[in-house]
């Protein structure tokens, strides 16, 4: 065998075996479906084939801990100030990214609670400020059932302290990041009539999980010595890579033109100090101002130990972070399969009928070379799970009809190729140079039938949205590892078939005119 086909069929086994591994196996070994993908499907099915969960995103307007630690202050010197004394209080709700629903007083007696609760002397409003922060609070006061010597006030921020389409920007935000890829085919619409996002996510089976890909929903701050002096809403780009010269990961990042005067101002008037960098209260990392970053763009370099993988999820989240308002979830639920068992299974059935006829017509009217192009095609399937399962993909019918599309144009550059093979035949040439002129002249009439169809592909995955662009990301995916393996894997095949022996197989390519 010579040199160049054993190294290529060695590189063709290796991916083979990996792809297997990573995405067929699984499907059998729960240990490698654990090492893997810690338990859940090596492909996972979309909403239309398997269901999957269903997220309701609303704005949080609850008070923040800092904020409620003033608000009690204040209140306080407000009872006192009734003569009052001896109030106590604490927190109110369950605490969640520090926002609580508010605040509960506790008096010496009911007596007391009533006087404060008819004195009105806890107001309606609250103008709340602290470095350029400020906020303006709406408070209610109610009794509390069960305890007469206890009194709520029920905090939360006005919204008119958002900007009034905030909601439909963390609508487009969330969009962009849980579907970027477009292999999630995620499902994210703007509730206007009710004010909330709702967000479908294909393939998900747990609660974690569906926390997993729309955490950190928080708004990105910056803090100087526990103050907020800047918010993240007009960070454009941020982006980890290693950098050899600092000998650690560094994130880069942009403002815009708003976001890039207010950053000059305050890194040129705290040089040296610690900028903290949070998602509401949760703090992400805590870079010190070594110089003034003007021009809305900086580079921070992260503290030894921290791993490239560790910098790229800081950089998500402070993309994903930049929203103008902060959200909680206040509905989790199962969705069942959009299409039904049966509709799906007629699906399956047609694309693996499909598949065979593809296969048979090969083997009938190219005999032995139909059938190395079958086995090319069995490979394809193999690298295309392996890549979509390294992918996180999600499997949806719209994507399987994108899968079968490709390897229809598949089998069509390989039928070019052995046409291709039969005109060099057909001219005179022996066995090898004809295949060599064959792969060779058909080579730019597949790139370019192929390229057309990606160009297609691409406008469709940049301004289709949901199964359009599934659909798109699938077929083009497809059309790029299918032309590996019609140039590459079914090449490999033929020159091993013929390698001994090239002239004996050219009853294979049997043409008019030649004998």
């Amino acid at each position: 065998m010579r040199r160049d086909l054993k190294w290529k069929t060695w590189l063709i086994l290796f991916l083979v075996f990996f792809a297997f591994i990573y995405a067929v196996a699984p499907q059998y070994s729960q240990k490698l479906k654990d090492s893997f993908f810690k338990g859940q499907d090596p492909i996972r099915k979309g909403l239309d084939l398997k269901g999957g969960i269903e997220v309701i995103l609303a704005p949080d307007y609850r008070a923040e801990g800092r904020v409620l630690a003033q608000v009690m202050n204040e209140i306080l010197k407000s009872v006192n100030s009734l003569g009052v004394q001896g109030a106590e209080a604490r927190l109110l709700g369950r605490a969640e990214n520090n926002r609580y629903d508010g605040l509960i007083f506790t008096f010496k007696s009911a007596e007391d609670a009533n006087r404060v609760l008819r004195s009105a002397v806890i107001k309606r409003e609250f103008e709340w400020r602290s470095g350029i922060e400020s906020k303006k609070l709406l408070l209610k006061v109610e009794a509390v059932d069960g305890n007469p010597r206890a009194l709520q006030v029920l905090v939360s921020e006005d919204p008119a302290n958002f900007p009034h389409d905030a909601l439909y920007q963390a609508k487009v935000i969330i969009s962009n990041r849980v579907n970027a890829s477009g292999l999630a085919e995620t499902d994210v619409r703007y509730d206007e009539k009710n004010g909330r996002i709702q967000v479908q996510l294909p393939g998900v089976q747990s609660q974690e999980e569906a926390d997993q890909l729309i955490r950190s929903t928080g708004r990105l701050n910056f803090r100087l010595n526990g103050r907020i002096v800047m918010f993240g809403s007009d960070l454009k780009d941020a982006m980890a890579q290693f950098d050899p010269s600092q000998g650690a990961p560094v994130i880069q990042f942009e403002f815009g033109r708003l976001g890039a005067k207010q950053f000059a101002d305050i890194t040129s008037e705290n040089v040296g100090n610690v900028l903290a960098m949070y998602l509401d209260e949760e703090l992400l990392m805590e870079p010190v101002i070594n110089e003034p970053i003007t021009g809305g763009k900086g580079i921070i370099t992260l503290r030894g130990g921290t791993s490239l993988e560790e910098a790229r999820n800081y950089a998500i989240l402070m993309k994903s972070g930049a929203l103008p308002i902060s959200l909680r979830t206040v509905q989790m639920t199962q969705v069942a399969p959009t299409l039904g068992s049966e509709t799906v299974r007629q699906s399956v059935v047609a694309g693996i009928f499909g598949i065979i006829l593809v296969i048979l017509f090969m083997a009938i009217f190219y005999s032995l070379p139909g059938l190395l192009a079958d086995a090319a095609l069995v490979i394809y399937a193999v690298l295309f799970l392996g890549v979509f399962a390294l992918c996180r993909g999600v499997l949806t019918l719209p994507g399987v009809a994108g899968l079968i599309l490709s390897i229809g144009m598949a089998v069509d550059a390989n039928i070019i190729i052995l046409e291709r093979i039969k005109d060099e035949i057909r001219a005179g040439k022996r066995m090898r140079p004809a295949l060599e002129a064959g792969f060779d002249r058909a080579f730019w009439t597949i790139v370019d039938s192929n390229v057309t169809t990606l160009i297609v592909g691409v406008v469709l995955m940049i301004f289709g949205t949901g199964a359009v662009k599934g659909f798109a990301v699938t077929l083009n995916l497809g059309i790029l590892i299918s032309m590996f393996t019609v140039l590459v894997v079914s090449r490999l095949f033929l020159e091993l078939a013929i390698d001994k022996h090239p002239d004996k197989y050219l009853k294979y390519f049997w043409a008019k005119g030649v004998k």
